[in-house]
């Protein structure tokens, strides 16, 4: 699968052509939060006890499994490892189904594991939990984050990632770009077959589908269902950023938060542009947890622990992440979503209830809806 980096990379590689299809090539900056905002005020450091960080030291490194791509993890590694000289982070990329059946697998067999997770499929996550994969580990900087960052026992958020809309500006003028999922729905009507979105099997997608009808109910299923008919349906967001940028596509939504910062700043930025739907900008946990099988169990909690910090945080907003403890002065920092939505549009609360005796009755109705 093609990564983002080098979707939006195509994207200034086809700008000429895009322009030559008729559409203003919109050079302004992208839709992104621009406005200073109260971030907060960090709260006093919360480390582990320091017999913890010298066994940590000693055992040298960290395996983690993840579905967050090299460029997203690259300041987060170097801020660790900077931080704590001598233990190595090192990162297995691999989506959550296989990051699952992998642990599955080795532990199963008494070879080497990981010994964290990170993953924003919560049904996975919440089974993962039950079958008593993830150790009962609670964090100091807990008691420093909101109530919504306790996802499970032992499984904390790491960000909140939102799921943006993009619009290739020299297909659909900055001015005409739809502010909430509602009018784009309408708009899909008139550019059939021109709208893109990321199959519901993708974790990301069915978590922003399932945060948007728990909300909104059946006015939200109303929407979805109005854009099946008139969305193309893709594997990944990299599939997706790719046909937006050729302009096979001229809009996307619940699209992973992360292509802000590719965006934001790249020759990109003159034909794409993202914005947060004010009625449907989810925001999903990307969750974090210390596995029962760790063979550096407290290089683990150590890692934990730096994610969580202040100074991890800020590593986070460097990948594209969406950091949101008070304090860390972020561009895509959860108090930037929240200036442009509105605090009584965001989707935030942890997992949503009942989400995995509900999934296949949301998969269901929204493969019908999508004609799959």
């Amino acid at each position: 699968m093609i990564s983002l980096s080098k979707a939006c990379a195509l994207a200034a590689a086809c700008a000429v052509a895009l322009t030559a299809c008729g559409g203003s090539s919109g050079g302004g900056a992208s839709a992104s939060p621009t406005a200073s905002v109260d971030v907060g005020r960090a709260s006093s450091v919360t480390p582990l006890d320091a017999a913890t960080v010298d066994r940590a030291r000693k055992q040298g490194s960290v395996l983690l499994y993840t579905n967050a791509d090299a460029d997203q993890m690259a300041p987060i590694a170097k801020a660790f490892e900077s931080k704590y000289a001598g233990i190595k982070l090192r990162v297995l990329n691999m989506n959550d189904p296989q990051t699952f059946q992998r642990y599955a697998t080795e532990t199963a067999t008494g070879v080497r594991t990981a010994d964290v997770v990170m993953a924003t499929d919560a049904v996975g996550m919440l089974n993962f939990v039950g079958d008593g994969h993830v150790l009962d580990y609670t964090d100091p900087n807990l008691a420093n984050l909101p109530e919504y960052a306790r996802l499970a026992p032992g499984v904390v958020a790491m960000s909140e990632d939102p799921l943006v809309a993009v619009y290739n500006t020299a297909l659909i003028p900055k001015d005409k770009q739809p502010g909430d999922l509602a009018s784009l729905a309408k708009l899909s009507q008139s550019i059939k077959g021109k709208v893109g979105t990321t199959d519901i099997g993708n974790p990301q997608s069915f978590g922003a589908v399932s945060s948007y009808v728990t909300e909104h109910g059946d006015a939200g299923w109303k929407n979805i269902e109005a854009l099946g008919p008139h969305t193309g349906v893709e594997s990944g967001n990299g599939n997706l950023m790719q046909k937006l940028a050729q302009g096979e596509y001229q809009a996307a939504y619940f699209v992973a938060g992360s292509v802000r910062a590719l965006i934001e700043g790249d020759d990109a930025a003159k034909i794409l542009n993202y914005t947060y739907l004010t009625d449907g900008t989810p925001l999903l946990p990307r969750a974090v947890a210390v596995t029962r099988k760790a063979s550096s169990p407290d290089a683990g909690k150590l890692f934990v622990n730096f994610l969580l910090s202040v100074e991890g945080q800020e590593a986070a907003c460097e990948g594209g992440f969406t950091p949101y403890r008070d304090g860390v002065e972020c561009a895509y920092g959860l108090p930037a979503v929240e200036a442009v939505v509105g605090a009584d549009n965001l989707m935030l609360g942890g997992y949503p209830k009942d989400i995995v005796e509900n999934k296949d009755a949301i998969v269901a109705r929204w493969k019908k809806a999508f004609g799959r």
